[in-house]
């Protein structure tokens, strides 16, 4: 949507980091939202509309990946961005089986990270504007159910 400010919230128990982050999404025109702990993340998640969250891996209470899960449950179409310094393979696995929309290593290449960021936003963009209707759901399935309906007729003669 054209003018739209986008809600981020970003979790990390470095101050600078945090602030770094801050920072760069802010000039970039998007709407931040800070935490430094997992059970502060929770209260933001609850009491915000968000439309992106940026998760530090390791938090003094808790993991990104336990705090990606509480996302995808609690609110799904929050999508959800994890950042850490530890890039074993194990890690990765974990975050994408859980609905990570990408990992980014740290340290952060700014210029990378704003670019996934955008990206995260652009998909979350499309899958709002083309999730169907209740009307239109109907109209998709008659519409593969008849181009199922014409091969099966082709494949007959």
């Amino acid at each position: 949507m054209v003018g739209q400010v986008h809600r981020i919230l970003i979790v990390d128990d470095d101050a600078a980091s945090l602030e770094v982050l801050g920072e760069v999404l802010n000039r970039a025109n998007y709407r931040t939202f800070s935490a430094s702990t997992g059970y502060d993340a929770v209260k933001i998640i609850q009491e915000k509309p968000l439309d992106l969250a940026i998760l530090d891996y390791d938090l003094p209470d808790t993991t990104g990946l336990e705090l990606l899960r509480h996302i995808k449950r609690s609110r799904p179409g929050i999508f959800v961005i994890i950042m850490s310094a530890n890039t074993s393979t194990s890690v990765k696995s974990d975050v994408f089986e859980a609905g990570a929309f990408t990992f980014i290593p740290k340290p952060i290449d700014l210029r990378q990270f704003l670019q996934f960021v955008r990206r995260a936003i652009g998909f979350k963009e499309q899958s709002a504007a083309s999730s169907p209707r209740r009307g239109n759901t109907v109209q998709i399935r008659k519409s593969i159910f008849f181009r199922w309906t014409r091969v099966v007729k082709l494949t007959k003669n």
